[in-house]
C-alpha cells in the first residue's frame, strides 16, 4: 500500500531542537527556585504542552511556575533556536524529493513551529501545511 500523505512531527524529526527546548525549560526552572535533572526533564516534561509542563512542575515538584517565567522561557528559547537550531541532518534534502504531499503536525504552537522551520530554512518546504 503507497501512503497518500506523509505526516511530520517538528521536534526531533524535523529540527533536532529537544536538547534546546529542555535547556530552556531548565534555566525557568531554576529561575523558579527548583532544581531538576536533565534526564528527569526529558523523562517529565519532552512532548508536553506547557500547559501540561505548568501542572506537572507545581503538583510533583512543587514549583509555582508563573506566566512570568514562562514569558522569560520562551523568550530564551526563541534566542536558542535563533542561533543555535539545526535541521535534522538530510531532512532538507529529503522534503522536495517527496513524490506526495505532507505536513507537518506537532503539539507545539503554530507560532513556534514555523519559527523553527523558518530559522532551519524548512518553512518554504512545508508551508502552509502547519499543525
Amino acid at each position: 500500500m503507497t501512503p497518500d500523505l506523509v505526516i511530520f512531527d517538528c521536534d526531533g524529526v524535523l529540527v533536532d531542537s529537544e536538547g534546546l527546548s529542555v535547556s530552556a525549560l531548565l534555566s525557568m526552572i531554576m529561575l523558579a527556585g527548583g532544581s531538576v535533572s536533565e534526564d528527569a526533564a526529558y523523562e517529565h516534561f519532552l512532548g508536553k504542552s506547557m500547559k501540561n509542563v505548568r501542572e506537572i512542575l507545581g503538583r510533583d515538584f512543587g514549583l509555582d511556575i508563573t506566566d512570568q517565567h514562562l514569558s522569560e522561557m520562551r523568550v530564551e528559547l526563541m534566542r536558542k533556536f535563533r542561533e543555535e537550531l539545526k535541521p535534522i541532518p538530510g531532512i532538507g534534502q529529503v522534503l522536495p524529493r517527496l513524490a506526495m504531499p505532507c505536513c507537518v503536525a506537532s503539539s507545539g504552537t503554530l507560532d513556534r513551529i514555523r519559527y523553527a522551520l523558518d530559522v532551519t530554512g524548512l518553512l518554504g518546504l512545508l508551508e502552509p501545511h502547519l499543525f
